[in-house]
């Protein structure tokens, strides 16, 4: 049995007519304004998504700013604080120093001195006696008196 049979061409085209338009109208009454409607709340989402993304992104740089100059702000500030406290802390310490060195390590400080010039002394007369040709009495004679010639001058600076 042929599908389009001669004889009962026109009643298979009818209802295939019939069937295609009822189709074509529950689709175009039904469906579609469904599909219409979802599709614009489809597009209306995108679109506050996107305002809403190129928003985000906008406070996003301001507050990327407004951070990276808080931490400016708060690098700078430390810097200065910490420079502030080392020259307070320098000069005290300059003044500490100062302080000790004048009244409690005095007498330290003066026996020091006296013994780096006598040290000094000492040297610069074993230098100067290696080049002289004085025999061995004449040698003990000359730093007895160099001696006695360094205790009387140190005497006299104190």
């Amino acid at each position: 049995m042929p599908q389009l049979d001669k004889v009962t061409f026109f009643s298979q085209f009818l209802w295939l007519s019939i069937f295609y338009v009822g189709f074509y109208l529950v689709i175009l009454k039904h469906f579609l304004p469904k599909l219409s409607r979802i599709l614009k709340v489809r597009q209306k989402k995108v679109s506050h998504s996107q305002e809403g993304s190129t928003a985000l992104l906008q406070e996003k740089e301001k507050v990327g700013g407004s951070l990276n100059m808080l931490i400016e702000q708060g690098v700078g500030t430390s810097k200065r604080l910490f420079q502030e406290n080392l020259e307070k802390t320098q000069a005290w310490l300059d003044r500490v120093v100062k302080d000790t060195n004048q009244t409690t390590l005095r007498s330290a400080n003066e026996s020091y001195i006296a013994s780096l010039g006598e040290t000094s002394v000492s040297q610069n007369l074993v230098v100067d006696l290696t080049f002289l040709p004085i025999s061995g009495k004449g040698l003990a004679a000359l730093l007895t008196e160099k001696i006695k010639a360094g205790d009387t001058s140190s005497s006299v600076n104190k």
